[in-house]
Parts: structure tokens; sequence; C-alpha cells
């Protein structure tokens, strides 16, 4: 039996999440493609904290930015296997905290990768020609 790393498994599971973005509309995957570019940015200045209430926050409106941030925040809790990501890093202790910052770090990786290859989007935004 061959098992997978855990580099293979995140990536794996960042392409069905990325790809599961195709019945979305444009707008959405736009702004969804920048915040896998910016996010890591974001956690690394401000902390996963911080990064995540920001998201908690814009989640809140109904409209397609709102959309893109509920779906940051689930592809999140994917990746630390939790419900609530915000609500977890919260009640972690600091040496969980790390963990979690290290995960998704290491993880996003490949969501940038996807938002690029996948929805088109890439750090500028969305591709001219398409």
């Amino acid at each position: 039996m061959k098992l997978e790393t855990r580099a293979q498994a995140d990536m794996k599971k960042a392409l069905d999440l990325v790809s599961a973005l195709e019945g979305e509309n444009e707008e959405v995957k736009n702004i969804y493609g920048g915040l896998c570019h910016s996010f890591p940015i974001l956690v690394r200045q401000s902390g996963l904290c911080q990064a995540l209430a920001f998201s908690a926050e814009k989640a809140r409106k109904e409209d397609n930015r709102g959309r893109a941030h509920r779906l940051l925040l689930e592809h999140v809790a994917q990746i630390l296997g939790v419900k609530d990501p915000l609500q977890a890093v919260q009640q972690t202790d600091a040496i969980g905290y790390m963990h979690y910052t290290r995960r998704v770090l290491s993880a996003w990786v490949y969501f940038k990768r996807f938002a690029a290859s996948v929805l088109g989007v890439h750090t500028g935004g969305r591709d001219e020609g398409e």
C-alpha cells in the first residue's frame, strides 16, 4: 500500500477545493483567487488569528466578496480539520497556534498555485486574456 505524504494530501485537497469553484460566478472566483495570494501575507504580517478574524468579518456580507471570504474560511477549516477555524485558533495554546499557522502556510502554497492554474488568477488579478 502506498501512503501519501502530507504535502501530497494537501495538494490533492487544494486541487479539489479550488476546482470546485468552477461553478461560481467570475467575480467570486477572481476575489477568491486574489485572497489565495494575499492570505499568507496577511498571516505573516498579522498572525493567523487576526487574518481569520478579518476574513470572518468580511464573510458576513451577502455579496461576492463575502462569498469569497466564506469559501476561504471553509477551505482553511478543511486544512486544519476543524469546523470553525477562528474559534479553534482562538482557543488553542501557543504550541497549537504555531502548529495551525504552519499547517495553513504550508498548505496554502497549493491554493496559490491552483488559483493561478485552475482559476487563472495571478497576483495582480485575472489574466487579461480571460
